[in-house]
């Protein structure tokens, strides 16, 4: 398979994914969904707003605000209710709601895919050999020597929810 058709058959299987919206609190957690392959926008909006936004383009809400989670869940809507801890945490917390409402294995949830800009959001398209570069805003991506620290912050995500399954 071509890198083109590849990455035409990566942006199939996202629009079959669910998106997410970040609340306020959740910016930082927006950008490690972004490199998962999530359509996921930040969204620091008021909560009536924040509630409309999501029933009207199907986006699970992504808060620690107690009162908002309610207000979604009560209304239909798909929201995750997640602590202030760490992303790792916050992450694991994400990957444990994608296998059990839409079976996302916890592999497929915590690869890194070029799909979308961790920065706004916007499509990636492989520009050179291991380059992605974003459609919306240049953002230029690739696997330096910060992959490191990605693959760490992944790893302990994915202990985290290993230990969470088996409680």
């Amino acid at each position: 398979m071509s890198a083109r058709s590849a990455d035409s058959s990566s942006r199939r299987e996202a629009s079959h994914r669910p998106r997410f919206l970040a609340d306020s609190m959740h910016g930082k957690l927006a950008r490690w969904l972004r490199m998962l392959g999530f359509d996921t926008i930040y969204y620091p909006e008021a909560d009536n707003s924040i509630i409309q936004k999501s029933l009207e383009e199907e986006r699970i809400v992504l808060t620690s605000d107690a009162e908002l989670y309610r207000r979604l869940t009560s209304r239909g809507a798909g929201s995750v209710l997640l602590s202030l801890n760490d992303t790792e945490q916050q992450l694991s917390q994400v990957g444990l709601y994608l296998e059990r409402n839409w079976r996302i294995s916890r592999d497929d949830f915590l690869t890194p895919k070029f799909i979308f800009c961790s920065l706004c959001n916007g499509e990636l398209e492989r520009s050179t050999g291991e380059r992605w570069v974003c459609k919306s805003c240049g953002q230029e991506y690739w696997r330096g020597s910060h992959w490191r620290n990605i693959s760490r912050t992944l790893e302990k995500a994915r202990r985290l929810m290993v230990e969470a399954a088996k409680r």
